[in-house]
């Protein structure tokens, strides 16, 4: 929804091929790919989604947050994937669908099992990979959420509210994965009331899944550019040197102690 305002970082370029339920996947890697990796069954991959408004629709780019850079950094098994999703119109239920194209890819042709994926978005990115995993992918290695939302800006219409809280409540109910939804005060396409509630509902199937709200001064620490409007924090760079650590880390860490465990049941160094 709003533009980035970070550079790009250095990508290899890649695209991959439709998919037979129509849905294109396509975008670039941030450093080696998958295919380049020694052992696809060891290799966690983050699958990352940007938000989506109708004006840049058609014109969007691989970019990668500063905080999923750190990601690639810090970790040599990780493999960074950023989707693109460039067509004129997308409904909310098919971000998700876009996102389940890209998880099939992974996982058919280059052998990556389902638990080594995160999948990470930011607004309509965000809601597409939570939906997703609730849906179809209960068994997805995370999801992190950055301002997740796909339902225009405020205010909403009295219809969009009731079924937009009817959404949260189907995900609380269907979530059975690790993960961090990031929320921000004065975000202009939700309110944070929206997700009262979410954790003690989702917790008995998702006890790893957790919403790290920003109060307003947080945001500002931590976003220069928030000012009017907090609901591109995730671009700046403090943010990531602010939660990378406490949040984006155990869970890469997470999956890769599942990978261990399971070499280690069949017998594998």
């Amino acid at each position: 929804m709003r533009a980035p305002f970070v550079r790009p970082a250095l990508l290899a370029a890649l695209t991959l091929a439709a998919t037979s339920c129509g849905f294109p996947v396509e975008g670039r890697f941030a450093g080696p790919s998958v295919a380049e990796r020694a052992d696809p069954s060891r290799t966690i991959v983050l699958i990352y989604n940007h938000g989506f408004s109708r004006e840049r629709a058609g014109t969007y780019e691989a970019l990668v947050p500063p905080i999923l850079q750190l990601a690639v950094d810090r970790n040599s098994d990780v493999a960074l994937f950023s989707q693109v999703r460039n067509t004129s119109r997308l409904g909310r239920t098919q971000h998700g669908d876009y996102i389940e194209s890209a998880v099939e890819q992974f996982r058919r042709r280059h052998g990556v099992p389902l638990e080594n994926i995160i999948l990470v978005g930011q607004s309509c990115g965000g809601w597409g990979s939570l939906q997703a995993a609730a849906f179809t992918y209960p068994g997805v290695g995370a999801v992190v959420a950055f301002a997740p939302t796909c339902h225009g800006q405020l205010p909403h219409p009295t219809e969009v509210a009731v079924a937009r809280a009817a959404e949260i409540a189907q995900l609380a109910e269907r979530a059975r994965f690790p993960g961090v939804i990031f929320l921000y005060e004065n975000d202009s396409y939700y309110r944070l009331a929206d997700w009262e509630g979410f954790e003690a509902r989702a917790a008995p199937r998702a006890p790893d899944l957790k919403i790290e709200r920003l109060g307003r001064a947080r945001v500002l620490e931590v976003c220069s550019r928030c000012s009017r409007d907090s609901h591109g924090a995730m671009w700046d760079g403090r943010f990531g040197e602010a939660f990378y650590a406490s949040h984006l880390q155990p869970l890469i860490e997470g999956v890769r102690a599942r990978i261990r465990a399971r070499a280690a049941a069949a017998g594998v160094e």
